[in-house]
């Protein structure tokens, strides 16, 4: 009998594109189920994740980790805490200042934070596209899609690195017309210096 494989439950309005997004880049099939039906997730959340021998997810960092530690290559444990210590961080400090009405009072000192780990870098992690910045890059690129006006200017590492993702047509694949919004976004905030 043939298992069902992966299943990414989900919508273009959760954090389900940003899976998709690390799903397309390192060519690993799934079925998308818009929507909740089936969903794993306890609490009804999406995005939600299904996989062979009974495995079931949800929280979008949970489910990142887990397909890089699957699917990705993340082969030891000093691989894996390369890239866990980024994707948590992005779900535990860069998602609060990010998602809130008052971002410019709580974003900027972390983004000039990164702004410095970022300076000379491609990438977050031996200068190399991972899920790490998978992670973080893909909240970075929702500011335009919630604070459209914030500078970001002010973080010129932050701006580049935000270009290199979101030049990346996995990204353009898997966020779909946001990711348009996202490239204007940044094409205005590196001609802003």
């Amino acid at each position: 009998q043939e298992m069902p494989g992966m299943i990414l439950y989900g919508s273009r309005g959760s954090r389900s594109p940003l899976i998709e997004w690390y799903l397309i880049e390192i060519n690993k099939e799934y079925t998308h189920e818009e929507g909740r039906a089936g969903n794993p997730n306890p609490f009804g959340q999406i995005p939600g994740l299904t996989d062979d021998n009974g495995v079931e997810m949800f929280e979008s960092g949970a489910i990142l980790l887990y397909i890089a530690d699957k699917y990705g290559g993340l082969n030891t444990p000093e691989e894996r805490a390369a890239m866990s210590k980024w994707v948590l961080w992005a779900n535990s400090a860069l998602d609060p200042v990010l998602f809130t009405r008052d971002v410019e009072a709580r974003a900027p000192a972390l983004l000039k934070k990164l702004d410095g780990i970022l300076k000379g870098k491609e990438y977050l992690e031996r200068n190399v596209f991972s899920v790490a910045d998978v992670a973080v890059c893909s909240y970075l690129l929702f500011i335009p899609m919630f604070h459209p006006n914030f500078d970001a200017s002010r973080f010129p590492n932050v701006v580049k690195y935000m270009a290199r993702c979101s030049a990346r047509p996995a990204y353009q694949t898997a966020f779909g017309a946001n990711s348009k919004r996202a490239v204007a976004y940044v094409q205005a905030q590196a001609a802003k210096r």
